[in-house]
């Protein structure tokens, strides 16, 4: 065989292996998934949808329960993605026993799962929910050799603290369930987590063990494509200020204290809205029909494919962690309110994620979650007069959502990470 032929058999052999090439496996966790839109589900569907250019990728995930119809322009699964669905007990998601049960129930059938379906060697990706299934997964490696990378979205069991699920953290089963998990947490290969302060957490927790896993900080995406600043025709300093709180309307955002500020208010030029449902919205209503307050509007939750239009109608959007929450979470509605072009009214800890993003990047007005006198005079002096100083502070948000948060920028950490 001449040189010529040989060196145009050799490529080709080559090309042949490397389109035959298996890649390796990749088996991703999650209680919630396509088609669900809740944020969970969007989020690890679209690492699941990246992460098919690098990996083999299975979703083993519960049956759909919240959303039962899903916008496919809005949120599309890549045919790479293969999907088991594990069943688990059924009952009312808004009551604790049922929820309590379903996740129990969904934890020992991912455990079944991994036990019998991963082989040693696979690469396992799993978020926080639920979060009983980590301890099991931090058993499983005992067994096989696998390598675990977690995704923090909640920090257990931390959060039931700040939710009020437990009132004593200094009691015998608290502490129990505490060591035990920072043991499975200490067992993984890779925990990311979504802020700085979450990262402190995670360093404290994980100080007593001598071996520990990396820690990597990525943080929540923004969809700078589908969500963008729609600017009003006209401009006038007579114009009325609207807030609004978009999303779950839950226990841990402190909105029995937000309210009771609202409903001190004497100054006519601001208005306020609530979107979403949650736990705390009877007692909302109740408050506002009770104080008669006019300038406090509710509405309903909205299709992810509504964003744009529903954060464009308000002027300052709020986001809030009620004063327990310092490290456990990072609001991941805040990247689209940069998106959308609108400065953030952050109720939470001043060296919270989100706190420290105000403070660096002047995309927001920041108040302590105690401090009601504070956010009350900042409500009480705002008039049209301010608009040019809230309009600076959402270009800025915009740009940072542009510069370091589009969904392109953050995907990739997840590809390079994992």
């Amino acid at each position: 065989m001449s040189l010529l032929h040989l060196g145009i058999f050799i490529p080709e052999r080559y090309n042949d292996i490397k389109m035959t090439q298996k890649k390796e496996k990749l088996w991703v966790y999650s209680e919630l998934f396509y088609p669900e839109e809740t944020s969970t589900s969007y989020i690890m569907t679209k690492i699941s949808n990246k992460l098919v250019e690098k990996y083999d990728v299975e979703v083993v995930c519960g049956y759909p329960s919240y959303d039962k119809s899903i916008d496919k322009d809005y949120l599309t699964l890549d045919p790479g993605v293969r999907i088991k669905r594990i069943k688990s007990y059924k009952g009312d998601k808004d009551k604790t026993s049922s929820r309590i049960l379903k996740l129990l129930s969904l934890s020992f059938g991912f455990f079944y799962h991994l036990l019998f379906k991963v082989k040693s060697g696979d690469r396992i990706f799993t978020v926080t929910n639920p979060a009983t299934f980590l301890v099991f997964a931090s058993i499983t490696k005992i067994f096989k050799k696998i390598g675990i990378t977690i995704l923090v979205h909640d920090v257990f069991p931390e959060n039931t603290l700040a939710a009020g699920l437990i009132n004593n953290e200094k009691s015998f089963k608290y502490k129990l369930v505490r060591n035990i998990f920072n043991k499975a947490y200490s067992t993984f290969d890779h925990i990311i987590v979504l802020g700085r302060d979450m990262e402190t957490v995670f360093t404290e927790k994980l100080q007593p063990f001598s071996k520990k896993p990396k820690i990597s900080i990525i943080e929540n995406w923004a969809d700078i494509t589908n969500i963008f600043p729609e600017k009003k025709e006209i401009y006038s300093t007579s114009d009325k200020i609207h807030f609004q709180f978009a999303g779950n309307l839950g226990s841990i955002q402190g909105l029995d204290t937000l309210i009771e500020t609202i409903g001190k208010v004497n100054n006519e030029n601001v208005t306020f809205e609530f979107v979403g449902n949650g736990k705390m919205k009877p007692y909302l209503e109740n408050y506002v029909s009770t104080h008669q307050l006019k300038n406090v509007v509710f509405n309903p939750p909205y299709p992810r494919s509504e964003q744009n239009n529903i954060l464009n109608s308000c002027d300052i959007a709020i986001v809030t962690l009620s004063n327990r929450m310092l490290g456990l979470g990072v609001p991941s509605k805040t990247y689209n309110i940069f998106a959308a072009g609108k400065p953030v009214l952050y109720i939470g800890d001043k060296n919270s994620e989100v706190g420290l993003l105000i403070k660096e990047y002047n995309i927001g007005y920041q108040f302590d979650p105690g401090d009601q006198d504070g956010l009350l005079h900042f409500f009480n002096n705002l008039d049209g007069h301010k608009l040019a100083s809230i309009f600076e502070k959402g270009a800025n948000a915009r740009k940072l959502a542009e510069d370091q948060f589009s969904e392109e920028i953050i995907l990739n950490k997840f590809i390079n990470t994992i």
